[in-house]
């Protein structure tokens, strides 16, 4: 069995910072003001506390675990598994706006199933994953993605 962490860029962490300054000022005036009633103010900070904690929860618990010839994402609540027998294609460097994104950075991995299901991860280093994956099963596709960019 072989854990990895999520990778954490710079846009991320700006992300979960700007999330948290939000739902501390929304909690906080919920306080300030007196027209709102004690009900409505247990209720709404109730729901933004729960939200500021999920969004905490994904960000910090995001790992990529490879168990008995399968590859398990973890990211807070959200629970998946590849069999990496049925992986066929691995794009790395790659940032995805479809499928399932179980990833806390960008330029990490698409993995590509036998279905043609696309899944994003971002191990922090895709290389050593890359390379674990292929000791297992070494007849995976893999392609580097290069951005071409018009001058």
């Amino acid at each position: 069995m072989k854990k990895f962490k999520s990778a954490k860029d710079t846009s991320s962490k700006a992300i979960i910072l700007g999330f948290s300054l939000l739902f501390m000022i929304l909690i906080g005036e919920s306080f300030l003001f007196v027209d709102f009633s004690v009900t409505y103010i247990i209720v709404f900070d109730s729901v933004m506390l729960f939200i500021w904690l999920l969004i905490l929860w994904i960000y910090f618990d995001t790992s990529y675990k490879i168990k008995n010839r399968k590859l398990i994402i973890r990211s807070g609540p959200f629970y998946s598994k590849i069999k990496i027998n049925c992986i066929k294609k691995i794009i790395v460097g790659k940032t995805s706006s479809s499928g399932s994104q179980l990833a806390t950075a960008r330029k990490g991995l698409v993995i590509y199933n036998n279905k043609d299901k696309e899944t994003y991860i971002s191990p922090k280093d895709n290389a050593e994953f890359v390379d674990y994956i292929i000791d297992i099963k070494p007849s995976i596709e893999i392609e580097k993605y290069e951005r071409h960019i018009l001058k």
